[in-house]
């Protein structure tokens, strides 16, 4: 007789949880992988639409895509495992939420510790995610954009 499958009860988040992304009716924004900016200004928006980032931010709450897309945007979706094929590396919301203690640590820190707490309750607030897109070459993102979100 085959064993009951316990259920899965581990913290750390499936690569197959679908996530999505709120962004413009044609295309996900591309980042710059060069980019130097960290979590911190990323997860504050620091400089506006248009700032460079090495970051897409997506969520596991659907509704919260909807919210950031708009009325004249659209859902996105990937899944962690996708976004890892395509190149990014997937900074979950429990990393996230991690690294944005104090003033921050690895890529999250920041010299403001005000900042760095705000942040994390956007992370929180957001289920926010992150795909890093450092490990592609600037000329092959838009492909790898394309590839992760559907």
């Amino acid at each position: 007789m085959p064993r009951a499958r316990r259920p899965n009860t581990s913290k750390s988040p499936s690569k197959a949880l679908p996530l999505f992304r709120g962004d413009a009716k044609g295309s996900v924004a591309v980042p710059e992988p060069e980019s130097t900016t960290g979590i911190v200004p990323h997860v504050l928006y620091l400089g506006g639409a248009g700032r460079s980032t090495r970051y897409t931010s997506v969520t596991d709450a659907r509704e919260v895509a909807v919210h950031f897309a708009g009325p004249n945007g659209r859902v996105w979706s990937t899944d962690a495992a996708r976004g890892v094929l395509a190149g990014a590396r997937h900074i979950s919301r429990q990393e996230l939420t991690t690294l944005l203690k104090g003033f921050g640590r690895g890529d999250a820190k920041w010299t403001d510790a005000f900042e760095v707490a705000q942040a994390r309750v956007y992370v929180e607030r957001w289920s926010e995610h992150l795909l890093d897109w450092r490990g592609v070459a600037p000329p092959a993102i838009a492909a790898a954009i394309g590839k992760a979100f559907e």
